[in-house]
Order: C-alpha cells, then sequence, then structure tokens
C-alpha cells in the first residue's frame, strides 16, 4: 500500500464520548460526504455501536449505502432529489426519512407515496435566514393548510440551520433561532403541530447552550476539528501516510518537478512520495470572498504563505520540504541529511473531503464494541474493489 488515510478508532470512541456526556439532548451524527471523507460505513457502524441513535446524509444514495452497511438506526435525507423516481422508491425501499424544503417536494413526494399506498415519515427544513434551501416563515405559513392535505406525510420533524455561528457573540444566530422558534409556535397555532425540532450543528452545539433544542446535529466534531469548547476534549481521528518510492541527488543547478519552478540552490538529497494533487494533496476549497475585506484577508494569507511556507510532510515528526510543483501522483520533499530511505512512511497533512477515494481508510485502534467489518467486506465486494479495509496490518 502507497498510501492511505489512518482513522483511529480509539480516538473516534473518545470523541463520541465526550460528545454524548456533554450534551443533555440527544445527538443527530451528521456523517455526509462519506462521513467527511473516513468512510460512513465503517464510522456510521461504529458510532451506532457506542449509542448513536439517529444519523443524517445529504443525499438517497448514501442512505441506501449506510443501510446496506447495516445500519438499522434512523437515517435522515437531508437534501433528497425529488425527480427521479427509481431514487424516490429507495426511501421506502430502506427505511429512508426525507426532508421536504418546498411545497413542490412535498406534493411530489404525497403523489409518489399515494401511488405506492405507503406513507412515509418526513421532516421539514427551514430557511432562518441561511438563504441556501427550506421553505422561508412566510411560504411554510402559506402552505400550512395544503401540507396538512397531504395525508401520505406525517410530519416528524423540523429543523434549521445556522449560517454564522462561527460569530463570537450569538447576533445572528439568536436572530435565526428566535424566527425559528417563532415559526414552530406558529405552526402549532395553526393546526401543524411537529414534536421534534432541532437546529444546532457542531460548532453552534458547542457554542451556544441556546440552539440545543430537542437534538444537536454533530458532524465535523467528531473528527475533533471542532476544539471550540474547552469542556469537550476532542482530539483529530485521521491522518495520512505515503510511502517514499526513491530517494536520490539532486545537484547545485538542477531543476526538479514541472516547469522548473525550483532550482537547488546546493547540492541536497531529496525523496520522491507517492501522493499528488489528484489524491486531494495540496488541494483547498475555494476561496469564498464575496466581500472586498474578504479578498483582502485571503490575499495576505497567501502572501504570508509565499514569504513564509508551512509544511505538509512529516519524517518521524520532523517537517520536510516540499520542491518544485505537486504533480499528479507524485511529490518531492527535501529531506538533507535525515536517514530515510525507499519503502519508508512519511505523514502528508491531507483533507478526507478532498481526499481521492481511491486512496484507502485504514482504521486502527479498535476498542471496546464488538465491531465487525462484514458488511463493508460486502460492499466492496458488491462494487467490485475494496475501497476501505478493516486494520492497518501492512505498512
Amino acid at each position: 500500500m502507497e498510501k492511505w488515510l489512518e482513522i483511529d478508532l480509539q480516538k473516534l470512541e473518545s470523541n463520541v464520548r465526550a460528545l454524548l456526556e456533554h450534551f443533555k439532548a440527544p445527538v443527530m451524527a451528521v456523517i455526509k460526504q462519506n462521513a467527511y471523507g473516513l468512510g460512513a460505513v465503517t464510522v456510521g457502524r461504529f458510532m451506532e455501536q457506542l449509542g448513536i441513535g439517529f444519523f443524517a446524509v445529504t443525499n438517497i444514495r448514501e442512505g441506501i449505502e449506510l443501510r446496506k452497511g447495516g445500519l438499522v438506526s434512523p437515517i435522515l435525507i437531508f437534501a433528497p432529489f425529488f425527480h427521479d423516481r427509481k431514487e424516490l422508491s429507495g426511501l421506502w425501499e430502506y427505511n429512508l426519512i426525507p426532508t421536504i424544503y418546498s411545497l413542490e417536494a412535498a406534493e411530489i413526494l404525497n403523489n409518489f407515496a399515494l401511488e405506492t399506498d405507503r406513507s412515509i415519515d418526513v421532516h421539514i427544513k427551514v430557511d432562518s435566514g441561511m438563504g441556501r434551501m427550506g421553505f422561508t416563515p412566510a411560504e411554510l405559513t402559506a402552505s400550512v393548510e395544503r401540507l396538512k392535505e397531504l395525508n401520505s406525510l406525517r410530519y416528524q420533524g423540523i429543523f434549521t440551520h445556522y449560517s454564522n455561528a462561527f460569530e463570537k457573540e450569538m447576533d445572528y444566530t439568536k436572530k435565526q433561532k428566535d424566527t425559528f422558534l417563532n415559526l414552530v409556535n406558529e405552526l402549532a397555532a395553526l393546526g401543524l403541530v411537529i414534536t421534534l425540532k432541532y437546529s444546532a450543528n457542531s460548532i453552534a452545539a458547542l457554542k451556544f447552550p441556546e440552539t440545543h433544542m430537542d437534538m444537536v446535529s454533530i458532524g465535523s466534531a467528531f473528527l475533533g476539528n471542532s476544539t471550540i469548547n474547552p469542556d469537550v476534549p476532542l482530539t483529530k481521528v485521521y491522518g495520512c501516510k505515503a510511502k517514499v518510492l526513491q530517494v536520490r541527488e539532486l545537484r547545485k543547478g538542477d531543476f526538479t518537478g514541472y516547469s522548473n519552478t525550483y532550482r537547488a540552490p546546493r547540492d541536497t538529497r531529496v525523496a520522491v512520495i507517492s501522493i499528488g494533487y489528484t489524491d486531494g494533496f495540496g488541494l483547498q476549497k475555494k476561496i469564498d470572498a464575496f466581500r472586498f475585506s474578504d479578498y483582502l484577508r485571503e490575499q495576505y494569507h497567501l502572501l504570508k504563505t509565499f514569504l513564509k511556507p508551512g509544511h505538509s510532510v512529516f519524517f518521524e515528526g520532523r517537517p520536510l520540504r516540499v520542491i518544485g510543483k505537486t504533480s499528479i501522483q507524485l511529490t518531492v520533499v527535501e529531506i538533507g541529511g535525515l536517514r530515510i530511505k525507499s519503502g519508508d512512511s512519511v505523514d502528508v497533512e491531507l483533507n478526507p473531503l478532498l481526499a481521492s477515494s481511491r486512496i484507502e481508510r485504514v482504521y486502527i485502534g479498535e476498542s471496546s464494541p464488538d465491531f465487525g467489518h462484514e458488511a463493508e467486506d460486502a460492499l466492496a465486494e458488491e462494487a467490485g474493489t475494496k475501497k476501505e479495509v478493516a486494520a492497518a496490518k501492512d505498512k
């Protein structure tokens, strides 16, 4: 194995237990986008055995994957696509809970339910001020009577999402929360009573207890990415490793990489490692600069990085400088006098969300739950390739 993402289940268990202990409200685990790149089936089944009893993903295909992988808990679909009848049938076949985010979506789902003579539980998404998906308060109150007529839909939950929970004080978040709760009360007065209401994602739940309500929706915090609350000790659960393919000498004046962007200022030793930008290494999410101040801030950070680059490759804790342009699946690092040889492993900083699905996910530190991997193996066999493995035995 030349490169792999390593997920420490013992650290994941520690994070899950810390979060479950901290929140008095039930926890819904959001494991969308393949559990943020860590492997939704493995992570989901592990969390379920630790006591998580509700899950959420973005689309129906993700929900079906979890069911085939053995999850039995309720699974919410945040953004189902209602214009694909074959996909819609999966909601019933795999016992998934769709979100309705518009009257059109509700009517399509209700008509499908009538055709199949099978009612279905749904949750309602409210746009309380994010401006992305969901009913606005005005749209939802105007739709109440029609929604009540859709007898094949059972309204079990209602939720919203905060757009600015990373703010220092609870200003816009409080406005969204109040808008949402006022709407829930107004719906009840109009005869649409929904018992389960929730709104808090990881950052809101950890910063603002007022947002907890009847359930909290925790996603990236499980990975150890949210350290904003000192009362909840969280540890990063993943890391990436790659093998050294070759160690060689560069002479003073030699170029390395495409476009001859790097020229060795002296004789030095370098290592070629088996990872590149199609694996997700060196990539970053799109820079969101909608305001001029955002643009200036990003330019400042880019200039700072150019003048003093950080390190993204390490050997036994020592940073290695990346030189030349990163290639499709190869990267060159300067190693100087370090005793590195072909076949050694280096640690690589890699965002698992951007990590290629071709990189194997390896699970280590398996702990107390009776945790097997038969379902993952079956899924992998069905797909024709084993994308996730059960233990890191061959390193």
